[in-house]
Parts: structure tokens; sequence; C-alpha cells
């Protein structure tokens, strides 16, 4: 009979599931080895709920699911008892390999709800109020979009072409993007190892994972990511397959020791983004990347990721894991979607040799090669001497209208319990008060005249009803205090306790 106590089980369990699941987990693997045979009477809700410094409704909830289940059964006047049979209305069997490791069962499968979720409110509020400002889209502003330099790079690309650049191909760089990619590097101080081109970052990573699968067999196919984190990622890991364990983070982006959980929880693979994460907009110092690659080097069988998407834009250069101890198990991906145009769909996939390998293979067998054409026009823009002065103007663009934002926000919320945050990337993000709902100051700031995000697609799991995405790349540097003031009003008059469907 395992030593474990029920609280310890929680605990374990709560990394990879909400906090009414986590309880549930816990007591039926505690059914399921012995350690609460049929019989034993179950600690009451208010006892249960202060022991695991949770509400009351999550703990009737976690009691619900396994009275529907059959695992437990409530008298009234007596309490709640284990009846000893499992979620089917049998017998628990302590060595049923469904009841083995952490104690969950596999996640029921959820079609991706994350993105739908974002666009469908963003195109419902933008359809009732055309005239507000729109601070829900992610997505660069079109006015510092670099047109003109990729009209160049294009008209260069298309000349200089010849049939050779027209066959079929494989997954290596040519030599002039590689060139120009590597002076980009060096400039963050980022070691230029081998490079494989990838139409997008997503593509990179879901090669990978698959990397990281292969590797790992036999272990559960569980990825860490932070959470706040980038959703359509969420939904794209989960859609092949994969489990998500969040990595809690401060403004210094993952927090180690949360890292540390993530991995302990069987994580094979880990995403990072180190600079300007969407949504909040938290980047890494020098020092955070050394303490997150000392963890690492405890789990030798762990993949790093890194999601380097706004690179070019960014106001720090904390540099790469490449770089640390574990630059062997690290996959850096660079974009350019942020800071050139989302329609130049090139990435580059840096890893040392016997990485980037095993990624030139999964592309070939994937899709082959990426186009030359855009490869060539990529690396025209990269050169050209017009860039870094554009990219100057976008980036001081971007860093008036979020420190416009949070500092406006700041001083309208003094005491409010507000958070603001925002010190990189296209977006600042709003923790609300406690029992504010998120939901509420959504639909009153579209009536007063901005248009924003509820923080919960960026989760996980449905629930979290407290946060706010305000995005800083559909407005002007000049409607930036006006977009502030609107939303620190609409939270100041939803000010109120508020009730929460999802008990989490």
């Amino acid at each position: 009979m395992t030593s474990l106590s029920l609280k310890e089980r929680y605990e374990r369990a709560s990394l990879l599931a909400t906090r009414h699941e986590a309880i549930a987990a816990a007591i039926d693997e505690a059914i399921a080895d012995g350690a609460l045979p049929a019989g034993t009477r179950l600690p009451t809700v208010r006892a249960l709920s202060r022991e695991l410094n949770v509400s009351a409704s999550t703990v009737v909830a976690a009691y619900n699911a396994l009275r529907v289940k059959g695992q437990i059964n409530g008298e009234v006047g007596r309490g709640t008892y284990v009846t000893g049979r499992g979620a089917n209305g049998a017998e628990s069997d302590a060595g049923s390999p469904a009841r083995s490791g952490w104690g969950i069962s596999p996640p029921h499968h959820r079609p991706p709800w994350r993105r739908r979720n974002v666009l469908a409110s963003a195109n419902r509020l933008l359809a009732a109020y055309p005239d507000a400002l729109d601070c829900t889209r992610g997505k660069p502003d079109t006015s510092l979009i670099l047109t003109d330099i990729v009209r160049a790079a294009t008209k260069a690309a298309a000349s200089e072409v010849v049939a050779d650049d027209l066959q079929y191909s494989g997954p290596a760089p040519i030599p002039a993007l590689r060139a120009a990619v590597a002076s980009r590097l060096a400039r963050d101080g980022i070691a230029v190892e081998e490079m494989v081109v990838g139409n997008s970052a997503q593509q990179l990573m879901v090669m990978a994972l698959s990397i990281a699968g292969r590797l790992m067999p036999d272990r559960q196919r569980i990825v860490a990511v932070e959470e706040p984190g980038y959703q359509t990622v969420f939904d794209a890991f989960e859609y092949l397959g994969f489990r998500l364990v969040g990595m809690a983070l401060d403004e210094h982006g993952v927090l180690p020791h949360s890292l540390e959980r993530a991995l302990e929880a069987g994580a094979i693979a880990a995403l990072f983004t180190p600079r300007a994460l969407n949504p909040c907009g938290v980047s890494w110092t020098v020092e955070r990347k050394l303490a997150l690659a000392e963890v690492l080097q405890r789990h030798q069988h762990v993949l790093a990721i890194e999601d380097d998407q706004f690179a070019d834009l960014a106001l720090t250069r904390p540099g790469s894991l490449l770089d640390t101890a574990v630059g062997d198990r690290t996959v850096y991906i660079r974009t350019f979607a942020k800071s050139i145009a989302p329609d130049m769909r090139v990435a580059l996939g840096i890893a040392r040799p016997r990485l980037a390998n095993a990624l030139g293979e999964a592309k070939s067998l994937l899709d082959g090669w990426t186009s030359h054409h855009s490869q060539r026009v990529l690396a025209g823009a990269l050169v050209d001497d017009r860039l870094d002065d554009a990219l100057h103007v976008a980036r001081e663009s971007y860093r008036i209208r979020r420190d416009t934002i949070v500092a406006t926000m700041r001083s309208e919320l003094v005491a409010s319990g507000a958070q603001v945050s925002g010190s990189d990337g296209l977006n600042v993000w709003i923790s609300l008060p406690y029992g504010v709902a998120a939901t509420e100051v959504v639909e009153r700031a579209a009536t007063l005249g901005v248009l924003l995000i509820s923080g919960e697609p960026f989760y996980i799991r449905p629930g979290h009803n407290n946060a706010l995405r305000m995005s800083v790349s559909g407005i002007s540097n000049e409607q930036a205090a006006r977009a502030a003031q609107l939303t620190a009003e609409a939270i100041r008059l939803s000010n109120g306790p508020s009730s929460y469907a999802i008990p989490v």
C-alpha cells in the first residue's frame, strides 16, 4: 500500500488537470491502489477544501464526478463513502494499466477550441462595433509591414531565377539565406549551427515534437508549455495527440521550479518563447536562460524548443539555450512574420548536427523543401540597406503603444488590484481584480468603444475568466492612451462579485 497522502496525490495530479479533475484523480488513484478501501469515509467538503486550499465548489464538483462513476456514495447525515467500485461500476483493480503513472485517465478528445474562440470573439465584436478601437488582433500593424522592402526583394529574386531554382530540393537553406540569417544570429549572440528551412515556426515545432516522440517511444506524449501562452500552438499540439502541462511565468518568463515540476510530470519536450511571449509580453534575461538550462540538464531526455518569433523587433538579447550545456537538445526557431511580413512563409530551425539531421529527415518526409524563390526573397529583404531603420521604426512604435497603455492603466486603476504588464511584443496582459469577470469587461468595453479578448483561450483548460489580452497592433500611437482609458473604465464599471460556471 502506498504511503502518499491525498494532498500529495492531488498536488501531483494538478500538474496535468484542473483542480476538481485532480481531486477526483487523486481519490480514484487512492481507491485503485488500496489506500482508500471500500467503506472508507472521505473528508467533508469543508475539511478537504481547507486541506487542499481550494474552494468548496471545487471539492463538490470532484465528488460529483466520482459519484457519477460509482466510485463513492453520499449518505445524508452520515457522510461520503468509498463504494469500492471503479469508473464503470466494476470492482477497482489496483494493477490496471489505466490507473498507473499519474492516476489520470487519458483526456477526452476535444476539438481545437482556443484559436476558434479568439477569432469568433474578435469577428463578433468587430461586426457589432465597427467604429471601436480594435485591440483584438495579435498580428502586425499593416502600416508597419515592410511592403517596399519585400517588393524590391521579390523583383530581384524574380530577375535572378534560373531553372535549377525551380527543381525539387531538400531541407537545407539556400546559401544566400543562410548567410543573411547567420548575420542576424550573430547580432543576438546566438551560435550559428546547422539550419533547416521550414514553412512556418509551427511546422518546425511539429517536426521537433515528432523527433521527441520517436526518441522516447515508451513515455507519454506530454509537452510543457508556457501558461498563459500562444493559443494556436496549444490547439496544434493537442490535435497531434500531445497532452499539455503548464509552466508558470513571471516577468522574466518560465519559472525554473515550474519547469522542474512539468518535467517531473513526464514532459518529453518543453516549448519556450525567449522574447515577447504572446499574450503577456515577457522575455528572458540571461540569468533566467541559464537557470532553465540548469533544470534541463537534470532531465536528459527532454527536448527544448525555442520560438523566437519577435526576434528582430525585440528589446532584449538573452541569447539561446543553444549556447548552454543543453545545446545538443535544443531547436531554436527563427521567423520573420512579425518583423517583415506574415506572408513571408519561411522559418529557420537551428540546431547542432545530430538534431539538425533529424529535423532535415522529418522535413524531407513531410513536404520535401521550402520554395527557393521564397527563400531568395527573404534573403534579399534581410540584406536590404533600409531594413534596420524600418525595424527601428516598428520597434519604437510598438514600444510607445505598450508603454502608454501600461502607464495609463496603472494610473487609472491604482489600488484596484488589477495588474497590467507588457514589456515587449504586440500585447498587453491584464490580470483583473478579484471578482471581476473578463467576459463582462469585454462586453462593457465594446459598448464604450474598445474591443478586447478574454484571456481564457491562452490557458491550457477553460475556466480562466480573470484576464484580458489587449493587442496594440490595431491602434495608432495616438490612440493608445484612449484605448487604455476606456479599458480601465470598463474594469471599474464591472467591479463586483462574479460567478464562475466552471469550477477550477
